[in-house]
């Protein structure tokens, strides 16, 4: 899908997103972040797995259970978080955040560990080796 950056939600402050070493483009900090800043909220509809497999019409989605997805048809600055084995944010629930898990230096790149969230079986397997 052809998209202009312009044209992504800006749903994390403290953020832009720019070329990554990691993968693609990737968001980065716009200034010195303190630890457990929540950066934004994420929301979207709650869809079944199986639905969200079959038709695929989302563009970014967060799993909430094993079974159930937070999708979004749009794409935001979520997206452009990279996955790394030691992240710099972590999801936090109820409602659905992203926290700060240390200190971040300006420019630094913003990270996840995908793997903390409750992904299904089939998705860990298909992934391979990335995570």
């Amino acid at each position: 899908m052809n998209y202009d950056l312009e044209d992504v939600i800006d749903n994390l402050k403290f953020s832009y997103i720019s070329k990554s070493s990691i993968h693609g483009n990737g968001l980065f900090a716009n200034a010195d972040i303190d630890e457990n800043i929540t950066l934004g909220e994420l929301d979207g509809q709650f869809i079944q797995w199986d639905l969200h497999k079959e038709y695929d019409f989302t563009l970014e989605w967060n799993a909430i259970t094993k079974n159930i997805l937070l999708v979004r048809p749009y794409r935001t600055k979520y997206s452009f978080i990279n996955h790394s084995r030691e992240p710099n944010l972590e999801i936090h629930y109820n409602p659905l955040r992203i926290i700060t898990k240390k200190s971040i230096k300006l420019n630094e790149e913003l990270t996840l560990d995908y793997r903390k969230e409750p992904l299904p079986d089939e998705y860990i397997t298909n992934i391979g080796d990335y995570l």
